[in-house]
C-alpha cells in the first residue's frame, strides 16, 4: 500500500526536518572543545584527527580586567570561532597574545585580535619576527601557491581511496586527508584578507606577568621546534603551554628544528615540573611520560646523525644510516596515517636539521 497524501507530506516534512537537523548540527559542530583547568583558565582543544595539516591549541587565561590568549590559529574563521568561545566565557578585553612560534598555523589569525581588540599586544620571542619576515614568508608564498593543488590532492586520494604511498586507505586515513583539505580550504579563503601581524613585544629569555594572585611566566627554554620557542607556564597552578615543542600523539620536529638543541630544551620544560601540559597540538597530558619519550627520540636523532657525519657519510648516507624505527613503533604503532606523518615530519627533515647542524661551521 501507498501511503496517503497526507502521510507522505508528513514523511517529506519529517525527512526534510531529520536533514535540516544533519546539516544544522555539522554547520554549528566546532572542531574543539574548551576544557577548564583552573579558575579563569581554559585550553581550547583540537579534535581534528592527526594528519599533515594542522590547527593550533589554544589557551585562555582570564584575569578581573583582562584576558591573554595563547597563539592564533590556522585560518582567519578558525580563529574567529576561538574568540567567539572566548566570548562565552568572559567579555573582558585580550590584552596579550603570545605567539608561542612564527608558524603560520599559530600566527595566521592574529589580525582577528588586532580587529576586536586594537590595543592588544602580540608576543613573541626576540627572533620570531625576523624569521617570520624571512624563511616564514617564503614558506607562506609556497603554501599559498599550492594550496589549491594540495586540496584537489587529499581530495583525489580519498575519492580513489588511496593514501598518499599507494596503499588503500584505512579509515583514520580517510578522516585525516578530509580534515587536511577543509583546513586548507579555510586558510585559502583568508589569503584575500590576510595581514600578518608581527610581535609588538618582544622578549629575550622570560617575561613575568602579574594578575592579582596569579603569576604567568613566558620562557624562552632553548632552541627546539624553531629557534624562537615560548612557553608560557603558570606556576600556582602547575600549567604549562607548550607550543610545538610538544606535539601529540606525533611530534612536529619539522625543517625549522633544531635537534641538537631541542632534547635539552626538553629537559628545561621537565624542570619546571608541570602538573598539566597543553601541547601545541593534541590532548591535555597529565603525566611527564610522553615528552621523556620525545628527549629519548630527539638525543637519538642528534647522537646518530652526529656519529653518521664522523664517518664522513653524506647527508643521503645519513639518512639510510639514521634508524629511527624504535621510535616510530612507539609513537606510530601499526597506524599507517602516524606512520607517514613520523616519516615526514620526525625522519626526513629532522635528520636533515640535525645533520645542518652537525656540519654547521663554528
Amino acid at each position: 500500500m501507498m501511503p496517503s497524501p497526507k502521510l507522505k507530506n508528513l514523511f517529506v516534512v519529517a525527512f526534510c526536518l531529520i536533514l535540516f537537523a544533519a546539516f544544522s548540527s555539522h554547520v554549528c559542530a566546532q572542531n574543539f572543545e574548551v576544557q577548564k583547568l583552573a579558575d579563569g583558565v581554559y585550553a581550547v582543544i583540537r579534535k581534528e584527527p592527526p594528519g599533515l595539516m594542522f590547527d593550533a591549541n589554544n589557551l585562555f587565561i582570564i584575569g578581573e580586567q583582562e584576558a591573554i590568549v595563547v597563539d592564533s590559529n590556522f585560518s582567519l574563521a578558525s580563529t574567529r570561532e576561538v574568540l567567539a568561545a572566548l566570548r562565552k566565557l568572559t567579555d573582558k578585553p585580550v590584552r596579550y597574545v603570545v605567539n608561542t612560534h612564527w608558524h603560520d598555523d599559530h600566527i595566521t589569525g592574529n589580525q582577528v585580535y588586532r580587529e576586536a581588540f586594537p590595543q592588544v599586544e602580540f608576543i613573541g620571542q626576540e627572533s620570531a619576527a625576523a624569521d617570520m619576515a624571512a624563511v616564514g614568508a617564503k614558506n607562506r608564498k609556497g603554501l599559498q601557491e599550492n594550496a589549491p593543488n594540495l586540496i584537489k590532492l587529499f581530495r583525489g586520494q580519498v575519492r580513489d581511496n588511496k593514501n598518499l604511498a599507494g596503499k588503500v586507505l584505512t579509515e583514520e586515513e580517510r578522516a585525516s586527508y578530509l580534515k587536511d583539505a577543509r583546513l586548507l580550504e579555510r586558510y585559502f579563503e583568508s589569503i584575500p584578507a590576510l595581514q600578518i601581524i608581527p610581535p609588538t613585544l618582544t622578549i629575550k629569555d622570560r617575561l613575568t606577568l602579574y594578575r592579582g594572585a596569579r603569576r604567568i611566566e613566558i620562557l624562552h627554554l632553548g632552541r627546539g621546534h624553531t629557534p624562537a620557542d615560548l612557553v608560557v607556564y603558570l606556576p600556582h597552578e602547575g600549567i604549562l603551554a607548550t607550543g610545538d615543542l610538544v606535539v601529540h600523539p606525533v611530534p612536529l620536529v619539522g625543517s625549522t628544528s633544531l635537534p641538537a638543541d631541542y632534547s635539552a630544551t626538553l629537559a628545561r620544560l621537565l624542570e619546571l615540573k608541570p602538573k598539566v601540559i597543553v601541547p601545541g597540538h593534541g590532548s591535555v597530558m597529565r603525566d611527564d611520560l610522553y615528552v621523556r619519550q620525545m628527549i629519548r627520540l630527539l638525543n637519538s636523532i642528534k647522537q646518530q646523525t652526529e656519529a653518521a657525519v664522523k664517518r664522513g657519510e653524506t647527508l643521503e648516507q645519513a639518512r639510510k644510516s639514521v634508524n629511527l624505527e624504535e621510535f616510530r613503533q612507539a609513537f606510530a604503532g601499526d597506524s599507517q596515517n602516524r606512520s607517514f606523518i613520523f616519516q615526514n615530519y620526525v625522519t626526513a627533515p629532522g635528520v636533515e636539521a640535525a645533520f645542518r647542524q652537525a656540519t654547521m661551521k663554528p
